[in-house]
């Protein structure tokens, strides 16, 4: 009561209303020059406010403040300090610069912290917990309230916000799924028969696929694209089995050429199939040519480079997978049998050269340099980011051995796990961090244009984002 009656008085006794919109005051010196003096915090994360003090001239629109090569979000000035958002930026330290009309300054010392946040989300599926070959309930649901069998491909595709995710349940379940995540829905897919890789051009709106296992009339290209409402077409490119007699067709890729598409079988083998006239080249390791390729169609031999040897255990039964790096201008092989990476080149004069990039030294999980030290644990899945580091799924010889099961990353000649334990596949987690996360036998890799990765877990019969910010 009390309260009430001081509240009242206080109401009727001439005091200032309240601001609802402050002005903010012009604290900008004119007699002083334009200067930066100091940042607070020093350090921090993607999205924290940040202060710049000094001498500032103009409105908030006038500035750009960038960390590194990262301009900000800026929110508010006075004209002795700016207020923003840090924005996503390389780990360690960033020059601090300030750019006002046409004036730029950049003071030395002036460095930002970045510390770089890692974590690990299911984006679809369940952890653990599988239908198989169930197939009902997709339509409409939301993407963690569904199940899936062994998750094998994983591919990013340019949505309205985000992107759109489309994974492959392969193996005996022949699914093809669209991932919204713009609409946290998911959609199945019509599917040619045993769908495999997923490859994307650059313009982002649409992909490739052939088949997983061999088929009688040998292997047929398919498209999928969003100008198609993501009904399948037949590009009417196959490549028969006299030039592509493939245990098993694994993996397709683009290089810098949207108009060439790159198939690896599990035996060695690289066609290079040209979309707009339908032609192709088969190259392949030496003694591996096929018996009755047509003249025309093969395109020569893949041999090793000075100092190097070819991949020769194959495996019938083993998977192989192939990327293309922008930033290195080649392909890496990856082959479980070898439990190693390989390095192809192709030639100004279209030879193919082959040289040892990682691993080779027996199974198993081992960091280190990536020829002297490192140990893959059947190595599937890559994918290559703008700084050329290549991720690697180091998927575990099988779904019950805990050995393998994480993510590596090459970096310049040093291999390191980015996230799960090579030694735990129990229980299932995404973990308090990335290394705290636990996979089981995850088989590829995919990278949006934010930088985050997609991985398809395999036996987790899940679809995660591996996110570093």
């Amino acid at each position: 009561m009390n309260l009430f009656f001081l509240f009242l008085v206080a109401c009727s006794s001439g005091y200032e209303a309240i601001e609802k919109i402050p002005k903010v005051a012009n604290l900008y010196d004119s007699t002083q020059p334009t200067s930066v003096t100091s940042i607070d915090p020093t350090y921090g994360v993607i999205d924290q406010t940040f202060i710049l003090n000094g001498n500032f001239p103009g409105t908030i629109s006038d500035m750009k403040i960038y960390f590194g090569s990262k301009k900000a979000v800026l929110n508010a000035t006075d004209g002795q300090s700016i207020t923003g958002l840090v924005p996503k930026e390389p780990n360690g330290y960033n020059q601090i610069s300030l750019v006002i009309g046409k004036d730029s300054i950049a003071p030395n010392g002036l460095l930002f912290k970045y510390h770089q946040s890692k974590s690990v989300k299911t984006i679809a599926g369940k952890l653990g917990t599988t239908t198989w070959l169930a197939d009902t309930g997709y339509a409409g649901t939301a993407l963690d309230a569904v199940t899936f069998g062994m998750v094998h491909y994983v591919a990013t595709v340019a949505g309205t916000k985000a992107d759109n995710v489309f994974m492959v349940a392969t193996g005996w379940d022949n699914k093809l799924f669209m991932l919204s995540i713009d609409d946290n829905t998911i959609t199945k897919l019509t599917t040619p028969t045993n769908l495999a890789s997923l490859a994307v051009p650059s313009t982002r709106d649409k992909f490739y696929c052939t088949s997983f296992w061999p088929q009688s009339a040998g292997n047929t290209i398919y498209m999928y694209s969003k100008e198609n409402s993501w009904a399948y077409i037949n590009t009417g490119i196959t490549m028969p089995t006299t030039d592509w007699p493939a245990t098993k067709t694994t993996s397709m890729t683009f290089a810098e050429d949207d108009n060439l598409l790159y198939v690896l079988d599990t035996e060695g083998r690289i066609a290079e199939v040209n979309i707009s006239d339908k032609s192709y080249k088969i190259y392949t390791t030496a003694g591996k040519k096929p018996a009755n390729v047509n003249a025309g169609n093969f395109g020569g031999y893949i041999t090793a480079s000075a100092g190097s040897a070819l991949p020769s255990n194959f495996g019938s039964w083993e998977d192989s997978y192939i990327c293309y790096s922008k930033y290195h201008k080649c392909f890496f092989v990856s082959y479980t049998n070898e439990h190693a990476i390989y390095k192809y080149v192709k030639n100004a004069d279209n030879s193919w050269t082959c040289t040892l990039y990682a691993g080779h030294n027996g199974q198993g999980t081992t960091a280190g340099n990536r020829l002297t030290d490192a140990q893959f644990n059947n190595p599937h899945g890559m994918v290559v980011n703008s700084d050329g580091d290549l991720f690697v799924c180091n998927k575990g010889g099988c779904s019950w051995c805990s050995s393998g099961h994480c993510i590596y990353r090459i970096s310049g000649d040093a291999v390191e796990v980015i996230a799960g334990n090579p030694s735990s596949i129990s229980p299932l987690s995404n973990g308090t961090t990335p290394l705290d996360a636990t996979f089981n036998t995850p088989m590829n890799l995919a990278i949006d244009f934010e930088g985050n990765y997609y991985i398809a877990g395999g036996n987790d019969y899940t679809v995660r984002k591996l996110s570093i910010e």
